[in-house]
C-alpha cells in the first residue's frame, strides 16, 4: 500500500512539473527576421534544430558553451526549434536545461516548408541549419550540418574584428 501511494505521489509531482513548464515563444519567418534585426551592432547566430535530430542534440552543449563564452563580446544567438508545436513545451525545456542553454529559443508556429521558403528560398528545411549575420544585420553565411565550437569561433571572431 505504501509503495502504491509513493508511486502515485511521484506521478502527480511529475505531472505537475510538466504543466508548470513555461510556454516557449512561438515564431514565424517574419517575426524571426524582426527579432534578428533588433540585434544590429552584434554578430547574430541563428540555429535551427530539433530534439528529434541526433546531430542537433550532439552539438547543443557546444552551442550553449559558445554562447556563454561570447555573449559578453557582442554575440547574440537565437535557437529556433522545429519540434512539434503541440508538444514542444514538454520536450524542448528539459533539453535546454540539461545542456545549460541560456540563449533564447523559439518554436516554429507555421508549416515548416512554408517557414523555410519564406525565411530562405534556397534552404530545403534540413536541420541543423545555421545563419550568421554581421554587426550591420547582413546575412553573411548559411550552412547545414553539425557544427563544432571551433567552427563557430572561427566564423564569429572574423566578424567581431570587422568594423561592419
Amino acid at each position: 500500500m505504501r509503495m502504491r501511494w509513493l508511486l502515485c505521489a511521484a506521478l502527480m509531482a511529475l505531472g505537475m512539473s510538466v504543466i508548470a513548464e513555461p510556454r516557449l515563444p512561438r515564431t514565424n519567418a517574419r517575426d524571426l527576421q524582426q527579432r534578428i534585426a533588433r540585434h544590429k551592432g552584434k554578430v547574430v547566430i541563428v540555429n535551427f534544430w530539433a530534439t528529434w535530430c541526433g546531430p542537433c542534440m550532439e552539438e547543443l552543449p557546444d552551442l550553449a558553451r559558445f554562447y556563454r563564452n561570447y555573449k559578453s563580446r557582442g554575440v547574440e544567438m537565437i535557437g529556433v526549434s522545429f519540434d512539434d508545436e503541440e508538444s514542444a513545451d514538454q520536450t524542448v525545456p528539459p533539453a535546454l536545461r540539461r545542456n545549460r542553454v541560456e540563449y533564447p529559443v523559439l518554436v516554429v508556429k507555421q508549416n515548416f516548408d512554408q517557414f523555410a521558403d519564406r525565411f530562405d528560398k534556397e534552404w530545403r528545411g534540413e536541420v541543423p541549419r545555421f545563419y550568421l549575420y554581421d554587426k550591420s544585420g547582413k546575412r553573411v553565411k548559411a550552412w547545414s550540418g553539425q557544427t563544432t565550437y571551433a567552427t563557430l569561433e572561427a566564423e564569429v571572431k572574423r566578424l567581431l574584428q570587422s568594423r561592419r
